[in-house]
């Protein structure tokens, strides 16, 4: 059986973060990247930046299989998820996971509130947000635009005081 797990993004992680942004899910969520540079830019992006908090979902030869972020509003202690998995690793509960231990972590740091938003006709996203333990808030009625096509979003959010999910926890980011 597999193991997986959080850590760090590593430059060396860019040419597989450069072949995930292939993927027509994960290229919505991502900045498009014309070369492997730019995806190496992106994860020195991250190494520093005081604002985002990302991590790389893995197994245990620490291939990436997916990745949580977070864009933190310090002033207001809060932070905007997203997560992403590449298509072989769909449907493990990796997602969620690695959701819920980047907001237990957020949390044992001061965050307050978390939020993150969803496409309505993506039930896989869905399902990572509710095991996450975020609730619904409102729908933004066609918030997002991919294509030429207009997409209405569901808002969810997860308040500190809100219950932990049962869901477990990814090992590598502990509270």
């Amino acid at each position: 059986m597999s193991t997986y797990q959080l850590r760090p993004w590593h430059p060396e992680d860019a040419r597989e973060l450069f072949e995930a942004v292939r993927d027509p899910e994960i290229a919505r969520q991502m900045p498009p990247f014309r070369s492997e540079a730019e995806a190496r830019a992106l994860i020195a992006k991250f190494a520093g930046s005081d604002d985002v908090v990302a991590y790389v979902i893995s197994d245990e030869s620490e291939v990436v299989l997916g990745g949580v972020m977070a864009q933190l509003n310090r002033p207001m202690r809060t932070a905007w998820l997203s997560y992403w998995l590449v298509p072989d690793a769909r449907g493990l509960g990796l997602a969620s996971r690695g959701t819920v231990a980047l907001a237990n972590w957020l949390f044992a740091q001061g965050v307050h509130r978390l939020e993150l938003g969803l496409r309505l006709n993506n039930p896989d996203s869905r399902k990572v947000a509710d095991r996450a333990g975020f609730i619904q808030e409102g729908i933004m009625r066609e918030e997002l635009e991919y294509d030429g096509v207009r997409y209405d979003t569901a808002l969810m959010s997860r308040l500190v005081s809100d219950p932990v999910p049962p869901t477990a926890t990814l090992p590598g980011l502990e509270a």
